[in-house]
């Protein structure tokens, strides 16, 4: 007993002290949401989704925002009429008292700022209901024939597909745009209405698989303009 009285103290330490390293990892992405103007002010952190800003006591109240990441906040709860999106590294922004905010997310990777990954939204505007991941996918299971809108980060394209397993009409969407910040970056893009976007070439609510690389001459260019890479259905 007495052996296991001296470890745990031990024990405690050090997850301690891996916890401290992991919020104090640069690249983290968080949103601090302000009730007031005054950025010496208190907030509350969010690192993950608030689909009901009531739960926080902040449907409504929140005034100012700073962020690292792509975050999306919507004037309804559960995902719901787009009211804002906020991209950054370590950048502040006042929001309008008009507007009130009432659920937020993000979009991208949980595990890392600049991960390779994609959301695909039920809805115009990334809202509604999602499908989300870091790899090849032959169903997009619940958003099956019903994605209006998608985002994607990391340096990888992704192919999206209007059959199952792959097959079906197929464009390659690059992450064309970036932030930087002290050497911390962020490559995404993100398509709101998937059925009006000029060249992009697919109908509404018609993606039915998805597969990381670009594997079809039938590329987006609604960004930067790039070269054209291929890769395959395993990601190399």
């Amino acid at each position: 007993m007495g052996s296991l009285v001296h470890v745990l103290p031990a024990l405690v330490a050090a997850i301690s002290c891996f916890t401290a390293q992991a919020i104090d990892i640069p690249d983290l992405r968080y949103l601090k949401a302000y009730t007031d103007y005054d950025p010496d002010g208190p907030y509350h952190e969010f690192l993950d989704y608030s689909p009901d800003l009531s739960v926080q006591g902040l449907d409504g109240y929140i005034k100012r925002v700073c962020v690292t990441g792509q975050w999306l906040m919507y004037y309804e709860r559960y995902y719901s009429v787009l009211r804002s999106i906020y991209n950054g590294i370590n950048q502040c922004f006042n929001t309008s008292s008009s507007y009130p905010v009432s659920s937020l997310r993000y979009a991208g990777s949980p595990y890392g700022l600049d991960d390779v990954y994609y959301n695909l939204y039920e809805g115009e505007e990334w809202t509604g209901n999602e499908f989300k991941g870091n790899t090849n996918a032959p169903t997009v299971a619940n958003l099956d024939m019903n994605v209006s809108s998608l985002s994607i980060s990391g340096q990888s394209p992704w192919t999206f597909f209007t059959g199952l397993q792959y097959a079906g009409v197929a464009v390659c969407v690059y992450p064309d745009y970036t932030i930087n910040d002290d050497g911390i970056y962020l490559h995404h893009n993100r398509i709101s209405k998937i059925g009006l976007t000029q060249d992009l070439g697919l109908p509404d609510n018609s993606i039915r698989s998805v597969a990381k690389g670009c594997l079809t001459d039938n590329v987006y260019r609604g960004g930067c303009p790039h070269q054209r890479e291929l890769g395959n259905q395993d990601g190399h």
